[in-house]
């Protein structure tokens, strides 16, 4: 019924909306908040006022209006001049009026009312006929307007109000409807009714339910509005409040007392109070009105109430105007003294307080005053409550939590009450008393602090509290799915025989039958099957392989004249012979049955002439190591063979050198994996490589020397100094701040200053200085004994390196002093920074201090916790994931000057030294 209306447009409103395009466009104007005048500038670039009619209407097209044709034709009727230009600048003054004249905004969202003095008299009778009709059925009538209003615009569509009439039984007929509709069509737009406007003038509450409450009387006692509320005074009876609603006052009549509140509320929560001012503040004056700074207290959830906002304003407030200006600067320094002191770089003697319970306690906590002897009166209840409860063996902890469902560690009194007596612990009225001054905290008489109140009396022993930690531990624990990871094969056979030896040691180590698997794909024993099937039938057998291998299979056993199959038979025959020779009945006894290889060479390339000379070289070295030392390396390879097999993987042989602390370089170690691998599964042969590098006997001279260690020291190597090596050991020394004395004393007790090479290397092992077989060598070639070659003079090594800290023989000379080591530095020449990247780094470090200060962020707890040697530095790109994690991305230039600048080495960031300067950058905002 209503659609039909709204399908016709103006039949409802008359010629009224013909006449009144532009109050229509205002009416829009206004609801959307549109500047109308830019959309005609862009054609109009000479600013003359006036632009073609296609223009104008291609302006009135970007407006996004919905015009019919004659609203456009009415439109340009309007506005043209008589050269067939639109003046469009009239046209927009006229819709903006409204913005700049109250009275022809009023003008705009009037009504209209156009009726005659039938229709008047029609729709007077029908709004009391409604009205009654309302008042007999007790109908609410808003409601269901309101469930189409979900922008709470006060209209509602012609078809959504007379469904509403129609469900509650108050729908009229067509012709009286029509009148109902335009007597509520207040905002120009023929679609909408003012549901809002009807209720009012037909939906009267008081006078339906003047009926009810006539014979009811008023309560003659003037009620006082702080009636609900008590002063906080030290006789307070809190017995006689336990059935009421009373509040507590907040008993704060200071300035200091404000302060401390908002402080205790801005630690708690956390709140940058500035901040929220600077947005009422654009020109950074340090002044708010005075409503704006009550508004701002309330947006950043400080609870306080018009005696504290006017005690502030008491001190705050520069002027006697109403609503004039505060000082919100010097507030928010008062209030962020709780934080620092302002100039304390001055002032090298002032303190800050340190923020504890106490400095949050006055905005959670509002203790009742108590007199002292009622303080020691309440220690003498809570120690017989805490004896009382250790006897009965009780726990009133999970009690009380039973009546605090939300976790708050608040119940009512009554329940407090309740539970007291559940377990005989009921005292009497000036202990309940006390009790009551004490756990009420709340600003109110009717919630009981009980988490305090266990935490004093309710103890648990040790194992109560053991067995709960043990239990909450399982709590939330999830059980994982042991769900297998994808994974893809790239295994590269070298050949169609590589596979096929491949296959057949597979099927052999599981003593399978491949053809057992195919031949149910192969209902008619034809002997062939479908790719997939293959494919399908070696998974169920357990046999994976790449992409590169099936292809290889396919092209070996493929079908030529049928697309798609593969000869499986003739497939399982040759992997099968790795067991038995097929048709071999046939066969005479005296031939020979050739026998399957099952050794493969995926990828293994052939060994060098230079491999074989790498392997010789590390075979004297650990020839020599193992002589020097005195090792038996078999049992630690032994050690992880379980099996005896004489045979460990390449990953476990490299590590059982590393535990002996015999170091292989990577081009090492793979020369003497492809010389000592085994042919049939790639381990290595430990037992040949301990024969190989066998210490061959000694033979002593007659001058005592062993003619075996001189034959095989390593000869030195040209690269590396004896100075530079020197010059390491004592820098490392120095940072680590060892007594190298302290540790070589242990291994010579009679103190000759000398001791065997192997002990030495021991020695430098527990210091933790890392040296590779070549800086071991030279060292002890540079300090070793003439008279006895495995034997070195550590005194002199002592001597040598300690001259970092002391030089000796300072007792015998007072007024000499010891040289002052410097570390060298390990900065690159091309790493130095020129004169635009240090002015772009200066740049950088500016901005990024102002925002660490300004978010008070914390980068150096990030940085170590990516740091797992704690050796203050990490790789560049956990650096920068970091920055950007903290919302402070870098460009790659920036990045790069940063990472130049504090490079250590050129291969990990030193996020220490980077630190300590962010924080001279975030000084310069203080």
């Amino acid at each position: 019924m209503a659609t039909a209306f709204v399908s016709t447009g103006q039949s409802i409103i008359g010629t009224y909306v013909q006449q009144d395009i532009e109050t229509r466009l205002q009416q829009d104007v206004y609801k959307r908040q549109i500047r109308v005048r830019e959309f005609f500038t862009d054609f109009d670039r000479l600013r003359k006022g006036w632009v073609t009619e296609d223009k104008f209407r291609s302006a009135l097209s970007m407006i996004n209006f919905h015009f019919t044709k004659e609203d456009i034709e009415e439109i340009i009727r309007r506005y043209k001049l008589n050269d067939g230009l639109i003046q469009y600048t009239t046209f927009c003054n006229k819709l903006e009026e409204q913005f700049l004249n109250n009275e022809a905004k009023a003008q705009v969202f009037q009504a209209p009312q156009i009726f005659n003095r039938d229709e008047e008299d029609t729709v007077k009778r029908l709004m009391q006929a409604i009205k009654r009709k309302i008042a007999t059925k007790r109908i609410f009538l808003k409601q269901p307007f309101q469930d189409f209003d979900r922008t709470a615009c006060s209209h509602i569509t012609i078809d959504q109000f007379s469904r509403v009439l129609n469900q509650l039984g108050l729908l009229p007929k067509d012709q009286y409807l029509q009148l109902l509709i335009r007597q509520y069509i207040d905002n120009g737009n023929p679609k909408e009714v003012n549901y809002v406007k009807f209720c009012d003038d037909v939906d009267n509450v008081q006078e339906m339910l003047s009926g009810v409450i006539t014979g009811i009387k008023q309560n003659p006692k003037d009620i006082h509005p702080d009636d609900d509320f008590i002063e906080d005074k030290e006789g307070l009876d809190l017995i006689s409040t336990l059935f009421t609603s009373k509040k507590l006052t907040d008993n704060i009549n200071t300035l200091n007392q404000v302060l401390k509140k908002i402080q205790g509320d801005v630690v708690m929560k956390r709140i940058r109070i500035r901040e929220f001012f600077k947005d009422f503040d654009p020109l950074r004056k340090g002044l708010v009105t005075e409503s704006q700074f009550a508004r701002i207290l309330h947006i950043q959830n400080i609870p306080v109430s018009e005696k504290e906002i006017q005690l502030l304003l008491n001190q705050y407030k520069i002027d006697k105007i109403p609503n004039g200006q505060v000082d919100y600067n010097q507030f928010c320094e008062d209030v962020d003294k709780i934080f620092t002191i302002k100039g304390i770089d001055k002032e090298p003697q002032a303190q800050v307080p340190q923020i504890d319970d106490s400095t949050t306690l006055p905005a959670r906590r509002r203790y009742l005053q108590m007199t002292e002897q009622e303080a020691i009166q309440l220690d003498e209840l809570l120690m017989k409550y805490k004896q009382a409860i250790q006897n009965k063996r009780v726990l009133l902890k999970p009690v009380f939590e039973d009546f605090d469902k939300t976790k708050q560690g608040y119940i009512t009194t009554n329940q407090f009450l309740r539970i007291l007596n559940q377990f005989n612990l009921f005292p009497d009225p000036v202990s309940l008393n006390l009790l009551l001054k004490r756990f009420v905290d709340k600003a109110n008489l009717n919630e009981v602090n009980y988490y305090d109140f266990c935490r004093i009396v309710d103890q648990s022993d040790e194992g109560v509290a053991i067995s709960r930690s043990h239990a909450d531990a399982f709590k939330n624990y999830v059980k994982s799915d042991n769900l297998s990871q994808a994974f893809i094969r790239n295994d590269q056979p070298n050949d169609f025989e590589d596979l096929m030896a491949k296959l057949r040691r597979i099927v052999k180590e599981q003593r399978q039958r491949i053809a057992e698997f195919l031949r149910d794909f192969d209902k008619l024993r034809s002997g062939t099957i479908t790719v997939t099937q293959l494919r399908k039938g070696l998974s169920m057998a357990k046999i994976l392989l790449s992409d590169a291998e099936f292809q290889l299979i396919l092209y070996n056993f493929g079908c030529k004249d049928k697309q798609g199959f593969v000869f499986w038979k003739e497939f399982t025959d040759q992997v099968d012979q790795v067991f038995t020779t097929k048709n071999l009945e046939k066969v005479s006894p005296s031939e020979d049955i050739p026998q399957m290889s099952t050794q493969y060479n995926y990828g293994r390339v052939s060994i060098t002439e230079r491999d074989r000379q790498v392997a010789e070289v590390v075979k004297k070295k650990f020839q020599y190591f193992c002589k020097a030392t005195r090792l038996d390396i078999k049992q630690f390879f032994q050690d992880w063979d379980k099996l005896g097999r004489n045979k460990v993987s390449p990953k476990q042989f490299r590590q059982t050198l590393a535990t002996v602390n015999f170091i292989l370089s990577d081009e090492e170690f793979q020369a003497v994996v492809k010389i000592y691998a085994a042919e049939d599964d790639g381990d290595i042969r430990y037992v040949q490589f301990i024969n190989d590098t066998q210490p061959p006997l000694e033979i002593l001279t007659e001058s005592g020397a062993s003619q075996a260690y001189v034959g095989v020291q390593p000869k030195e190597k040209e690269k590396l100094q004896p100075s530079v090596l020197l010059e390491q050991i004592k820098v490392a020394v120095k940072v680590k701040r060892l007594r190298l004395g302290d540790y070589f004393k242990d291994f010579d007790p009679l103190r000759k200053g000398m001791m065997p090479t192997n002990k030495f290397r021991g020695v430098l092992s527990q210091m933790k200085i890392d040296l590779d077989q070549e800086s071991l060598d030279l060292l002890e070639t540079m300090y070793v004994v003439p008279e006895d070659p495995i034997r070195v003079n550590y005194a002199k090594f002592i001597d040598d390196v300690e001259i970092v800290f002391t030089k000796t023989g300072l007792d015998k000379d007072p007024l000499m002093k010891p040289p002052v080591h410097v570390i060298p530095t390990f900065l690159d020449p091309r790493d130095a920074l020129t004169q635009d990247e240090e002015e772009a780094l200066h740049a950088i470090m500016l901005r990024l201090g102002e925002v660490v200060r300004k978010h008070r962020i914390l980068l150096k707890p990030h940085f170590q916790d990516k740091d797992k040697t704690k050796s203050g530095k990490i790789t560049f790109t956990r650096f920068r994931s970091i920055m950007d994690f903290h919302k402070l991305p870098l460009t790659d230039d920036q990045f790069r000057v940063i990472c130049k600048r504090f490079a250590y080495q050129g291969i990990e960031f030193n996020y220490v030294e980077f630190d300590e300067i962010l924080k001279k950058y975030e000084n310069f905002y203080q």
